[in-house]
């Protein structure tokens, strides 16, 4: 699991740095935060495949957080996909990208489904492909999750921005225990279909007797899972804190330093300090700073060592940075 950094500017990119989108690297599949222009490139530069199961959360509709999503989209259509693409978004998401269909021949020729969330309604409105102008399907959004699988949730919430926007949080289920195949061995149980059984934890019979992995030392307790949450763009507000109660990683908006505090005020953004502040609130293990002005260029650290002042265990994002959960 891994989280890669495609692009850490605020509404202007600069030689460095590209607009906002930040990728997760999961198992086999990705899940990109935000779509700023130039995502493709930053795809190319961070070695990820265009092919793979994918989901795109959208925080909001200012144009450095979306529009190089028809740009990856045509791509997509020009690659033969055939990997899922579900994207995420507030209302008029479908709007978007119908119009591009309309007016610039954009087709999804793969599997793609877009949901848009409807904070107002507490709604999920699912549409398919982009050929038709009704929804596919309306469904009741419970306890803020708009997706979920065997291995993990996304869950949002509504933050404190100048437009409707949302923060998005990554929650991994509990993971199996850690397997001990010397154990295993130890009660000649031979390397084969009941190793996995053991290790998702399941009892087993063997040679007449049930073997259950807790109890005999095969498997270890289960693990926590592990939990990002990305801010969007936003002023700093309590939903984000509930939101991203306990994360491993806190990604969030710094767009201004301290000394412009008011104009972050005015504008609904967040200073360095400011997302400090939410990051110690929330519990989060680390906190990345993203979304940072192009007036920084050459002082970008200023906005780190203010932000350590408050949350030690902080750092700044920069185009191409890894960060693996381990």
């Amino acid at each position: 699991m891994e989280l890669i950094i495609l692009g850490s500017a605020a509404a202007i990119p600069v030689q460095e740095r590209n607009l906002p989108a930040i990728a997760l690297k999961y198992k086999n599949e990705l899940i990109i935060f935000d779509c700023g222009e130039d995502i493709q490139r930053g795809i190319i530069n961070a070695g990820l495949k265009f092919n793979k199961p994918l989901k795109i959360l959208i925080s909001h509709f200012h144009g450095d957080h979306i529009i190089g999503l028809p740009g990856l989209l045509f791509r997509f259509g020009l690659i033969d996909r055939n990997a899922p693409l579900f994207i995420f978004g507030p209302p008029n998401l479908y709007l978007y990208l119908y119009l591009h269909r309309k007016i610039l021949g954009l087709k999804a020729n793969y599997p793609l489904r877009v949901f848009e969330i409807h904070y107002s309604q507490n709604k999920l409105i699912e549409y398919e492909d982009l050929e038709s102008e009704q929804p596919h399907g309306e469904y009741q959004i419970q306890n803020n999750i708009i997706f979920e699988n065997t291995k993990y949730y996304l869950k949002y919430t509504l933050v404190d921005h100048s437009v409707l926007t949302y923060g998005y949080s990554f929650l991994e289920k509990p993971r199996n225990g850690k397997f001990n195949p010397t154990r295993a061995r130890e009660l000649e149980i031979p390397e084969s279909s009941l190793w996995k059984k053991l290790h998702e934890g399941q009892s087993i019979e063997f040679e007449g007797k049930i073997v259950n992995p807790l109890k005999e030392g095969i498997v270890g307790p289960k693990r926590a899972g592990r939990k990002i949450t990305y801010s969007g763009d936003t002023a700093p507000c309590d939903n984000l804190i509930k939101l991203g109660k306990d994360s491993d990683i806190l990604i969030h908006e710094a767009t201004f330093s301290k000394e412009l505090s008011q104009i972050a005020v005015e504008k609904k953004h967040s200073t360095s300090i400011d997302a400090a502040n939410v990051a110690k609130k929330m519990n989060a293990k680390q906190l990345v700073l993203t979304h940072i002005s192009s007036r920084y260029q050459e002082d970008a650290i200023k906005l780190l060592e203010d932000a350590k002042k408050i949350f030690p265990n902080s750092i700044l994002a920069n185009d191409l940075l890894r960060i693996e959960l381990k």
